[in-house]
Order: C-alpha cells, then sequence, then structure tokens
C-alpha cells in the first residue's frame, strides 16, 4: 500500500480512501518485489488531491446486515426429527429379529433415553411413535413434569432463528482535497458502526487519514500520508470455527429441532415462562440434568453458545497509526534520488470473560484474560533513478535498497474468582492462574535495479533484479537472487498496419520471464525448538518441540508470461488473452514424522511443481450515446498444476506418498484427493466400499496389514468393513475454470452496476453434508440433526437406493469417501449499487456541485451443487464453519460534493 508492504487488518482501509488496487502477476513487474512477488502483488494506492479548487466531499449511508450463510436441507419439524431417529432405532432391532411390536417399543424407549429429551406429551399407555413409524397423532407438543419440586415445561426452540438478527449498518465519511502547481492534499475522516448479525456482537471504526505534498524547491519534493484507525469488535468466545460447542454456527446448524435453548418453567397461572436463577437472569439450557431439566441432552452437553453470547464476553480494541514520508531530490534533469519511509504501529487489547452463573466456568466463580499485542512494522526504501530521451529511444534505470522488519511483542494474563461480572480487571479477581509474553521478528533487506527501454513508443524491453536476505533461514541459506526480462511489441503503430486503423485501435504482443522467491513459513524452522515448563517454584526446564532444518532455503518460482492487449471498434470491445507457466522449486513443505520422533514434523525444500494456465478479459460497449451506455466485462481462467520433482526418500517405497488426504507423485497433479471409494449398497443395506486385493487384508489372515498410506491401482472386490477397504486417488479438486463477469448502464444521471463470480468444475469434500446423513451408531453422536434425504435410504421396499440403510449402530453407514465429493461449481451475486444524481441547474442554487442518491447490495446470493455447501472457501473440504462469512448488506446513502 503506498510503496510499504501492508499486513495489517484490509478493514482498517475505509474503501473511500482508495484510489486503485491493481493485480500485477507477470514476471515482469512482480520480480522487483522479490520475496513478496511469488503469489503476485496487489497494489493499493490512496487518493491524493487532484483539483485545482477545495472540493469536499460526504458520504452518509444507512444499510442492514444480514446472514447470507444458506443451511442445508435439514430436518425442521420435531415429530419429524424423532421419526428419524425411530426409524434409525427400529432397524436396529429388526435386524436382531424382533417382531415388529417389540421393535417399536424397544426403539420408542430407548430413543428417548439416549437422546434425553421428550417434548412431546404423550397419553397415558401409548407410545410416541406408532407401528406405522409416525408421532402418535394425539400426542401434543409440549411437555410439563415436576422434577424436585418445581414444574417443568419442555419445548424445542429454533436454535438459528434465535442465533441470528438483522443488525444496522451506519457510516459516514467526509473528505476534503486540493491541489497546485507547488503541492497537493487529501484528508478525510470517517466513521463506521456495524451492528453484528449475532447478538452483543458489533464492530465500530474510526478513521482519519492526511495526505500531503509539497515542491519546497525546484529540485525538492516532499510529501507525507499519516493516517489512524481505531476500530472496537465485541463479540463472544464462540466464534471458533471447529466443529464443536465454542462454534455458534456448527452448533445451530447440527443440533436436533427438539432441544429447547431455555430452562422453562410454568408459572401461577399455569403459563411456559423461561426459569431466571437468583439475579433474575434468564436460564439457559446447557444440557445438564442437575442444573437443568433434570434429564441431560445428547448433543454436546454443557454447550449453549447463545447463553455463552448472553452472559459471556470477548473485546477487542485495536489502534493502528500508519506513517509514510518521502523525499524526492532532483540531482540532475534525469537523475532523481527518492527516500520513502513507513511506519505501521498497530496495538490491540483484547479482553475474554467466560462467567461465573453458567457453562465449565461456573466452579471457579469466572475467569478473565487479558491480552495486548503490540505490533511496529518499518519499511525503507532508497532508489535512484535515471531517465533519458535520445531522439526515439527512451530509457530508464533504477538501482535501490529497501529494509523490512516488524516485531510483534505479546502479553497476557488469565484469573480466575471474579468479584463482580461489571468489573472484567484482573485486580478484581482473587487467583492469577497463568500468564503469557513473547516477542516474535521477522525481517528482510533486499538490493535492487531495474532497467526499462522503449523505442517510438513500439518495442519495449525490461530487466530487473533482485537480490534478498529473510531472517527466516540460516545464514548459510539465506540470500537468495531474483531476476525478470521482458519485452512487449504494439503491432498496430507499425507501418504495414495502417490500414487497420478504422477498426483496431491496439494490439500489443507481450513476454517475460523471471523469478520470485517465497520463505512464507513462519519463523525459526531452521533450528530445533524447545518448549519451557515449569519444574520447581524456582526453576524452568526445557522440552523438545519441534524438528529443525538448517537445510531449508527460499523456495523459487520461475514465472513465464505469454499475452496479447487487444482494442476494437474505438473502444467498443477492449481485452487480453495471457498464458503463464510457473515451475516453483525447492518447494516448502511441512514433512510429517512418526510422534515417537519428538515432534509432528518439519519444514523442507521437497520438490518441484508447475502450474500452467490461460486467463481472458473482455470489455464491450455494446451500446454508447449521448445519453446512455452499457458496459459489459468478464473473465475467465484456467490453471492446472503438475508435480515435477519429489525428495527420493519420500517416494522409494511407494512411488509417492500420502500426507493430508492428497496423494504427492512425480507427474500427478497437485490437490489430488486420496479417499476411501463408496460402491454403493450391499443387499442388506449396509455401505459398500472398495478394495484393491494387493492392498487390503481381506482373506490373508489375521497378521495381514491393510494398507491405506498407498492408493489403490484396481477395484477388485467390496466390503462392509472400512478396515479392509483401500483409498484410491480422486484426481485434482481443482476447478477447472473460475472467474467473475460485471456490467454497469448508465442512462442520463441513472447508473447501475452489477458484479458476479463463478466457478466450474472441481470437487470438494462436503464433511458438513456427510454428517447430516450419518445415523448414531453410539449414544455419543446421538442429537444431531439430519439432511431430510434420510427418506431416499434403502429399506426394504426401496432397494433401488444408493444411500444406506438407516439404522442405528451402522459406523460405516457415512464414513469419509468420495460418496461425499460434490461439485465445487458455484455462481455468487456478489454486488449491486444503483444511483441517481441530480441534476447540475437544481443543486448549483444551493451551493453544491453534485446530489448523489444510492443504493447498494453485497453478497446478495449463492448458488451451489447443493444448498447449503460453499466451496470457496477451502479446496479439499468444509470442515469448518464460520459463524459470520459471509453477511449480506443492503444499504442507501447520499453523496455530496461541494
Amino acid at each position: 500500500m503506498d510503496g510499504a508492504p501492508y499486513e495489517a487488518s484490509l478493514s482498517n482501509i475505509p474503501p473511500s480512501d482508495i484510489e486503485s488496487v491493481s493485480v500485477l502477476k507477470d514476471a515482469a513487474s512482480a520480480a522487483l518485489y522479490g520475496a513478496r512477488g511469488a503469489a503476485g502483488v496487489i497494489i493499493i494506492t490512496t487518493k491524493k488531491g487532484k483539483s485545482q479548487d477545495a472540493v469536499v466531499n460526504v458520504d452518509v449511508k444507512f444499510g442492514s446486515n444480514s446472514r447470507a450463510v444458506q443451511d442445508y436441507d435439514v430436518i425442521k419439524s420435531p415429530a419429524e426429527f424423532y421419526e428419524s431417529f425411530y426409524t434409525q432405532m427400529n432397524n436396529y432391532f429388526l435386524s436382531r429379529n424382533y417382531s415388529a411390536k417389540q421393535a417399536n417399543a424397544s426403539a420408542n424407549r430407548n430413543m428417548l433415553n439416549i437422546l434425553g429429551y421428550n417434548v412431546y406429551t404423550i397419553p397415558e399407555g401409548q407410545t410416541l411413535v406408532g407401528l406405522n413409524g409416525k408421532v402418535n397423532p394425539n400426542a401434543q407438543l409440549g411437555r410439563s413434569y415436576v422434577y424436585n419440586g418445581e414444574t417443568y415445561y419442555m419445548q424445542p426452540d429454533d436454535w438459528t432463528d434465535m442465533a441470528y438478527k438483522n443488525a444496522l449498518r451506519q457510516e459516514y465519511t467526509v473528505s476534503m482535497n486540493a491541489a497546485n502547481d507547488r503541492g497537493s492534499f487529501y484528508t478525510s475522516v470517517g466513521y463506521l458502526n456495524e451492528g453484528g448479525i449475532i447478538e452483543y456482537s458489533g464492530f465500530e471504526r474510526l478513521s482519519a487519514r492526511l495526505r500531503a505534498d509539497y515542491q519546497v524547491k525546484k529540485w525538492m519534493k516532499v510529501g507525507a500520508n499519516i493516517s489512524y484507525v481505531h476500530s472496537h469488535t465485541t463479540s463472544n468466545p464462540n466464534m471458533s470455527t471447529d466443529w464443536g460447542s465454542t462454534n455458534l454456527m456448527y452448533y445451530t446448524s447440527f443440533v436436533a429441532p427438539i432441544y429447547p435453548v431455555y430452562v422453562r418453567t410454568l408459572d401461577a397461572s399455569g403459563n411456559p415462562v423461561v426459569r431466571t436463577d437468583a439475579n433474575g437472569n434468564p436460564q439457559y439450557d446447557y444440557g445438564v440434568a442437575a442444573t437443568n431439566y433434570g434429564v441431560g441432552r445428547a448433543f454436546l452437553q454443557t454447550g449453549n453458545p447463545l447463553g455463552s453470547n448472553r452472559y459471556n464476553q470477548n473485546i477487542n480494541s485495536g489502534n493502528q497509526f500508519n506513517g509514510n514520508i518521502y523525499v524526492d531530490i532532483n540531482i540532475t534533469p534525469n537523475l532523481k534520488l527518492n527516500n520513502t519511509s513507513t511506519a505501521i504501529l498497530g496495538q490491540n487489547n483484547g479482553s475474554v470473560y467466560d462467567n461465573a452463573l453458567y457453562g465449565p466456568k461456573v466452579g471457579v466463580n469466572g475467569e478473565l484474560t487479558k491480552s495486548q499485542s503490540n505490533t511496529l512494522r518499518q519499511n525503507h526504501v532508497q532508489t535512484l533513478n535515471y531517465f533519458n530521451t535520445f531522439g526515439s529511444h527512451n530509457i530508464s534505470l533504477m538501482v535501490g535498497h529497501e529494509y523490512f522488519d516488524t516485531k510483534t511483542r505479546f502479553l497476557d494474563a488469565t484469573a480466575n474468582g471474579g468479584f463482580s461480572p461489571d468489573i472484567k480487571e484482573l485486580n478484581a479477581f482473587a487467583t492469577k492462574t497463568n500468564s503469557h509474553s513473547y516477542t516474535t521478528e521477522y525481517n528482510v533487506e533486499g538490493f535492487f535495479g531495474n532497467a526499462q527501454y522503449n523505442y517510438q513508443e513500439k518495442y519495449f524491453g525490461s530487466a530487473s533484479y533482485r537480490r534478498d536476505a529473510s531472517s527466516r533461514f540460516q545464514k548459510d541459506h539465506r540470500w537468495g537472487s531474483f531476476w525478470s526480462v521482458g519485452g512487449a511489441w504494439i503491432i498496430s503503430k507499425e507501418a504495414f498496419m495502417q490500414n487497420t486503423t478504422t477498426w483496431l485501435d491496439m494490439l500489443k504482443l507481450k513476454f517475460s520471464i523471471g523469478q520470485q522467491g517465497n520463505d512464507n513459513i513462519g519463523n525459526w524452522a531452521y533450528t530445533d525448538l524447545y518448549s519451557l515448563s515449569k519444574s520447581s517454584d524456582t526453576t524452568m526446564a526445557p522440552s523438545f518441540y519441534r524438528v529443525g532444518n538448517e537445510e531449508i532455503t527460499w523456495e523459487t518460482t520461475t514465472n513465464m508470461n505469454l499475452g496479447v492487449e487487444f482494442g476494437f471498434w474505438h473502444g467498443r470491445l477492449t481485452g487480453s488473452l495471457d498464458f503463464y507457466n510457473k515451475k516453483t522449486t525447492d518447494l516448502l513443505f511441512w514433512l510429517s514424522i512418526p510422534e515417537s520422533a519428538g515432534s509432528r514434523g518439519y519444514y523442507g525444500n521437497i520438490g518441484d511443481i508447475r502450474n500452467s494456465g490461460l486467463e481472458l478479459s473482455l470489455q464491450a460497449v455494446p451500446v454508447k450515446t449521448k445519453d446512455f451506455e452499457w458496459v459489459i466485462a468478464a473473465n475467465i481462467s484456467h490453471n492446472s498444476t503438475k508435480i515435477l520433482k519429489l525428495p527420493e526418500t519420500k517416494i522409494a517405497d511407494n512411488g509417492g506418498f500420502y500426507e493430508s488426504q492428497y496423494w504427492y507423485a512425480e507427474g500427478e497433479p497437485m490437490f489430488n484427493y486420496m479417499t476411501y471409494a463408496y460402491a454403493g449398497v450391499a443387499e442388506d443395506g449396509q455401505a459398500l466400499y472398495y478394495y484393491d486385493e494387493d492392498l487390503t487384508v481381506k482373506g490373508k489372515g489375521s497378521d495381514a496389514t491393510n494398507i491405506i498410506s498407498k492408493p489403490g491401482d484396481s477395484k477388485d472386490g467390496t466390503t462392509t468393513n472400512i478396515g479392509e477397504a483401500s483409498r484410491y486417488t480422486t484426481g485434482s479438486l481443482l476447478p477447472k475454470v473460475y472467474g467473475g463477469f460485471n456490467t454497469s448502464v448508465t442512462w442520463k444521471n441513472f447508473d447501475l452496476a452489477l458484479t458476479f463470480d463463478y466457478q466450474l468444475g472441481g470437487k470438494i469434500n462436503d464433511n458438513h453434508y456427510r454428517k447430516l446423513m450419518t445415523p448414531a451408531a453410539s449414544t455419543s453422536d446421538a442429537g444431531y440433526n439430519y439432511s431430510v434425504d434420510w427418506k431416499d435410504a434403502w429399506s426394504p421396499t426401496n432397494t433401488s437406493s444408493d444411500i444406506p440403510r438407516w439404522q442405528y449402530g451402522d459406523s460405516y453407514a457415512a464414513y469419509s469417501s468420495d460418496r461425499f465429493l460434490t461439485s465445487a461449481s458455484y455462481l455468487n451475486f456478489q454486488s449491486f449499487t444503483v444511483g441517481y444524481t441530480l441534476p447540475r441547474s437544481l443543486t448549483s442554487k444551493i451551493g453544491i456541485s453534485a446530489i448523489r442518491l444510492y443504493a447498494s447490495g453485497e453478497n446478495l446470493y449463492f448458488w451451489s451443487a447443493r444448498k447449503g455447501l460453499d466451496p470457496r472457501y477451502s479446496y479439499k473440504e468444509n470442515e469448518s464453519v464460520n459463524v459470520y462469512s459471509p453477511v449480506r448488506t443492503i444499504s442507501g446513502g447520499i453523496q455530496l460534493t461541494f
């Protein structure tokens, strides 16, 4: 950002302060960035003064945030859930030769014992579910009973509906800018208040920026860009993305629709009311028999993220100061010296409180953790630039030096035994239980040079060289060299192309090749690490933590680009077509080792891979008149991968190796998923899985070993026992193509813009759906909700189904396999904007240059292969569930220009 690496949160940059965002992907432009250019470079430029007269802009925006995450098609009705669970139990007992009547009685009894909760009042002597598998029509939803002398009332709640809400979003921005022949300035102040879609959550941001430059002398120009951001985030400790009770969305997505959010009792009039504690606080149901309904909840007992939301608190307050100063000195008319220094100081204060009323911290009377981190990032660049023109020859030369350093200091402390939930300070807690502090630092220093040449603005050439040193490598392997050469030819400027000028605006051919480096492995991977723990009241003892590798060094990407840019019919059609080939050598990769070695693994430079692909961008203006213009733009990209080289030690035994559910072998693609192969349904309805007879234990005796660390070559037979099945590769999970398209229309004073992004092809392991299609195998995984697709499972009357039987205790019915590999294609309606600018003849009468009224929206709608599936966050599987992303925002506002 503005010439310096930016590693802080993008939410700290108000969009109204951004002048432009550009992406550098080709070797000639990215190689100059050395250590930070391997994956391309995103350049953000903030606004500066441009207007001769001072201009004031005011933007006021109001809107609403709502949940944009789609839910899977799951059971909503308590009756249908009981019926689905009953079917599992009934099939279980029928498979053990129970009579229909015996199976019905046993299924009803065991179902309620396992689930724990019965939210129906059942007539005396009758069962909840009848022999027909349907809930008793005489059963009434809601049940009262006496427990410990108090009348309780049990009814289900809609957890999702109670967890999420619509929230107000408001944003205000005021900016001013001006410029003359000696200098310019731009300043802005902004305020954002964004309510969270979860109760007791929200985000506030106050920002200010001042950017100015001035021609002090004819030979000297100075400038500064200073910004400050204060942010305040209120959330709760249930923002984990893991699959557990600390993830609100996971909880609400999987909890069965029979469980209540609150503990309820009957009041004196016989009406159900939420029970309150001695302090008058609503009592949430944590599923614990002793403190709630007298019965234990099967689903994630002791958890209730809505109760945690109310009584727990997680606050983060951040401050960021960004200062950028520069000086340009014209040594001669053709030689310029530039010095740019940037410092970003970030501070974050955290406060996490777990309440003393309910949940896991009741026994210690509440717990408080306070944390603080301070980060200083500094970047200093000095360049010497020479440029000159000799007739039709234009040259530009640059040499420079860059120093980047980031240092973070962290401190936290935890205490138990609070005096009052209103005093969330460590001094108000009785016992200080834990504390931590550490300092991390990362440093890169580089020297670079660049030369550019063009002849008649028709033939272009460039070359660059950079040498970087990274603190993440041992000193003997710290330095890496990166380079690029490139050229371009504007064919349309040639004399032999003059007869095309009526329809051809521009035709440009370009080529570049270069190298960039990557050191993104974290700190200290080159040395053995030890952790310290208390051995006595006065001493600490080290213990081995992680293996180091002194030989690791830069991962290097050689990037070759060939492309063409074109324009036709006076701007009616423009675009570009690019081919790239990226070969990455000395790939930095985490290598797992047996934990008996004292560590789970280490980093190494293990091999070479290649990425190659095509990118096409087009923009068309189908209609353009005095009052009307319609613009359509689209891009499409294709990428393919191939592993070129792997260490002999990793592939000697099996010709490749299995790591984190992928198979790595020379000549094979990256992201080559390896899993069990689903073979359909057996005659009795059990799930079948393929095996390779050379790899399986089947038929080889009890001493045989099932080999699942290498893929099977053939599908010789099937088995219902996953311990006898083989794993197979499925090919790359990567999408075939991806991109986006947008359109904009302007008519007189109206404007409209729509943006979409998409992905076609590829696969993703839909773990979420797999869990929803998993019948309970034991009491520990009961109480989870199910997909409505459970009804299509195999049964004696539905033998053509490819879904295994719906039976309690079937551990392998929905085992992770290629059965759940689902198309990763999607279409996302990303945003829209519609606006109207009042005529100047009206606004000038009140001293306003322009008034624009507008409405906008983001994350509007999402289509994928299965409702609820969002393939955007992982190439492999939806193994985590995010609470907040994405959020739909609909806003309206007014922009004033004075």
